[in-house]
């Protein structure tokens, strides 16, 4: 009995993982360009409108300064710690993002 006919799935099994991991490559510097950094600008942004209430509550009890409206509707800028926003935010039904301007589409202020 040779290999071949002992296992005749065992090439189809992988392919879900294949497919997997070159989305993952694909899809790998774009979620990069967004991660949020270790400590400074992040822009916190809720998942569902009716969590936009609760933005700047998560945000001040992380520890986290609050420094201006984001570009979507009931998102805010923070600057603080990801370490203690990312759960706060993710607690209250919210996604942490880099707060870089160029990225978030805000125009650059020339220093």
């Amino acid at each position: 009995m040779d290999q071949s006919s002992a296992l005749p799935c065992a090439g189809r099994r992988g392919l879900p993982l294949a497919i997997a991991a070159q989305a993952m490559l694909l899809l790998a510097p774009g979620l990069l360009a967004i991660a949020p950094p270790a400590q400074g600008m992040m822009l916190l942004v809720p998942i569902a409108p009716a969590n936009a209430a609760a933005v700047e509550d998560a945000a001040l009890g992380a520890g986290a300064t609050l420094a201006g409206f984001g570009p979507i509707p009931g998102s805010r800028f923070v600057s603080g710690d990801r370490a203690r926003l990312l759960p706060a935010a993710l607690r209250h039904g919210m996604i942490l993002v880099t707060g870089n301007p160029r990225i978030c589409g805000l125009p650059q202020s020339e220093s």
